[in-house]
Order: structure tokens, then C-alpha cells, then sequence
């Protein structure tokens, strides 16, 4: 990463990031790429135990229809159950094969793109609220259309400083929410909230545990601003937890972390049919994975009035594909092209330089 990342007092701080890139190559001699970010804290699988998983479940899809996800997913859940990690990273390569077969951008295949591109978001780690402020109106000036203040830290006084010091300084236009990333338990989330009523956040993202859903829905009672869920919403069986329990405003998708397109469309979709909206997050990815999430983005109308985290290349050494050249920071926009598959290609040189481990299965 070019910048430390402090995250709350559940995860500490991120210097790197581990993706696992996937390559499927078909008989046809086209090759489609997938990607997923295991991480033990958040995902609760790590690198070796999704290159594990990877090995047992990719014998199963070898000789398989490619172009048929649904029967793709039902093979590797036959031999697993969950393990989410990886059977995203080979559900977003079958799309990108899909695409390339038939010619046609992923959006296209799911069922057309609403807009030409999504606005796009920055985000701050924890700091002093002097320097909050300062980073805030640097990504405004540069052009970003709002910012996530990551904030669950050890003392719920200095976050909500750093909040307020942010509002002040951007003023009351510029769209502001705040992620605690699990850190706090129901009460500290909601003394936290009344501290930041007046912020007008777009929403409070993950106060407490994921498992805590009535905790969940106790904050949202508490306070005045919308809650959103991101750990608390990795299955679609999650998804409808939360919902019955009226215990969030907005999900937020990783199409990583919820196993690939297909499954996040899932919950996309029933999100919609109860007045839920999506925020599309990422995990510290590289350019495959946002790709695909650009996709699903290009055809949800239920989105978030502000910018999304389609930047995680932005806070890395390099993007091993294309995608970085798609994001236009000074309009704060991304472009969704008309190009097949995902609409990227992988920059090989890069790949190379930080290339840990490689292997085939056959």
C-alpha cells in the first residue's frame, strides 16, 4: 500500500495486501480472470486456506460449461460448503469468459447498464482530527465525491472529533459517512451516533460485531442517520437476518467477500424488493475484482446518492490490469466501457514484480 491503513481496534493496521489472481482457461482458448482478498480478521479465510480450498474444488468445474455459473457453483458447492473467497474468484473468471464468448460486456449480460459511469469515493484511515480534516479536503479537491471516515477505534470521543473536524471543514454538500469496521460494542456505537447527529452522515457502517444483528437493529432504533451492514452481510441468508429484523438501511456488497457475482446479485436483488440500498465497498483489491464490481454496479438501481469505493487501486503501489485507467479522479468518476467480459487486461510486468507463488491445477 503507498500509506499505512488504520482500520478499527478490531483489525489494527494494513501495510499490504495478499490478493490471489486466477486464470481459467478453456478449450476455446479463452481465459478469464478472477481475483478474491482473503483476509483471516474479515473474511475469516486466509491465503493458505483459500489456495486449500481452490485445490479442492477446482477438479470438480474441469471440463465443465463455463458459460453455465449456476451449474459452476453448484459443482464447487458439492464438494465445500461456504469458503467464499474462492468460488468468487472462479465465478468472477467464468463471467469474464461468458462475456468474451458471446461478445458482450458482463453489464450487457446482466441486463444492461443504467449509467455510462459511477462516482466515485476516497477514504481516511484513523488519525488525529486535524489531519482527518486535511485528508478529507485533499480527496474533495482532487475531485472524489465523498469519503468513509474509518472510525471504531479505541476512544469514541477522538472518532467523533475527527468526524466533526471533517464536517466543518468540507462543509455540508460534500457526502460524508463512517465505518467502525466492527469495533464497538451496542452502547459505544450509539453514544458515538449522538456525538455525529448533526454530521449528516449518508450512514453509519457496521457499529458492532457482524453476528450482533440485534445489536445492529438497536443502534439503528437509537440513532438518526441510516446504518449500513458489511461484515454483518456476507450470504444471502445474512441478508434476509438483517432484513427481518429491520436492522439495516443499506447493504454494502463485495463481490469478493460475497462470493462472486451471482451470489451478490442475489442479495442485491432482494435488497430491492425491501427498499434497501447498496453501497459498492471493496476490500484493498486490485483491479479484477473492482472490475467486476463495476459491472454489477453499471446495472443496480438501488445505489447510494454518493460516491462508491471503486479506489482501491488508487491506494496501492500499482494495479496489475487495466482498470486504474478507467478512474478519473479529477471529475471523481469511473467509466464503465462496452468492452467484452470484465473490460480488462492484465499488465504482465506488474504481475511479474510481485508474483509470491504460482500454480496449475490441470
Amino acid at each position: 500500500m503507498k500509506k499505512t491503513y488504520a482500520l478499527s481496534k478490531a483489525y489494527g493496521t494494513l501495510e499490504t495486501t495478499e490478493p490471489i489472481v486466477i486464470e481459467v482457461h478453456t478449450d476455446e482458448g479463452i481465459v478469464g480472470y478472477g481475483e478474491c482478498e482473503p483476509w483471516p480478521l474479515f473474511t475469516g479465510e486466509s491465503v493458505g486456506t483459500t489456495i486449500t480450498v481452490l485445490k479442492e474444488i477446482v477438479p470438480a468445474i474441469i471440463g465443465a460449461d463455463p458459460c453455465n455459473i449456476w451449474d459452476i457453483h453448484h459443482r464447487m458447492d458439492r464438494v465445500i460448503k461456504g469458503k467464499l473467497q474462492a468460488k468468487g474468484a472462479i465465478d468472477i473468471a467464468c463471467y469474464d469468459i461468458l462475456g468474451k464468448a458471446k461478445n458482450m460486456p458482463v453489464h450487457q449480460i446482466l441486463g444492461g447498464k443504467q449509467r455510462e459511469k459511477m462516482p466515485v469515493m476516497w477514504a481516511i484511515a484513523g488519525s488525529t482530527p486535524e489531519e482527518s480534516a486535511a485528508e478529507v479536503l485533499a480527496a474533495r479537491d482532487a475531485g472524489y465525491q465523498g469519503c468513509m471516515i474509518k472510525v471504531g477505534g479505541n476512544d469514541y470521543k477522538l472518532d467523533a472529533a475527527r468526524t466533526i473536524a471533517v464536517r466543518e471543514a468540507v462543509g455540508p454538500d460534500f457526502a460524508l459517512n463512517v465505518d467502525a469496521n466492527q469495533g464497538w460494542d451496542t452502547d459505544t456505537a450509539i453514544r458515538f451516533g449522538k456525538l455525529v447527529e448533526k454530521c449528516d452522515l449518508m450512514y453509519f457502517e457496521q457499529p458492532v460485531k457482524a453476528g450482533d444483528v440485534y445489536g445492529m437493529a438497536k443502534v439503528r432504533r437509537a440513532l438518526n442517520m441510516p446504518i449500513s451492514a458489511d461484515e454483518g452481510v456476507i450470504t444471502i441468508e445474512d441478508a434476509l437476518h438483517l432484513i427481518k429484523n429491520e436492522a439495516a438501511d443499506i447493504f454494502s456488497i463485495k463481490v469478493s467477500k460475497n462470493g462472486g457475482i451471482m451470489r451478490a446479485k442475489e442479495i442485491i436483488n432482494l435488497a430491492k424488493a425491501h427498499g434497501i440500498q447498496i453501497f459498492f465497498n471493496s476490500q484493498i483489491e486490485e483491479g479484477i475484482a473492482q472490475a467486476a464490481s463495476l459491472q454489477m454496479g453499471a446495472t443496480t438501481s438501488n445505489i447510494v446518492a454518493m460516491g462508491h469505493a471503486y479506489f482501491s487501486p488508487k491506494r496501492l503501489e500499482a494495479d496489475i490490469c487495466t482498470y486504474e485507467d478507467q478512474i478519473n479522479v479529477a471529475e471523481g468518476t469511473v467509466s464503465i466501457l462496452d468492452k467484452s467480459g470484465l473490460g480488462i487486461e492484465l499488465k504482465q510486468d506488474r504481475i511479474d514484480k510481485y508474483l509470491k507463488q504460482k500454480f496449475e491445477i490441470k
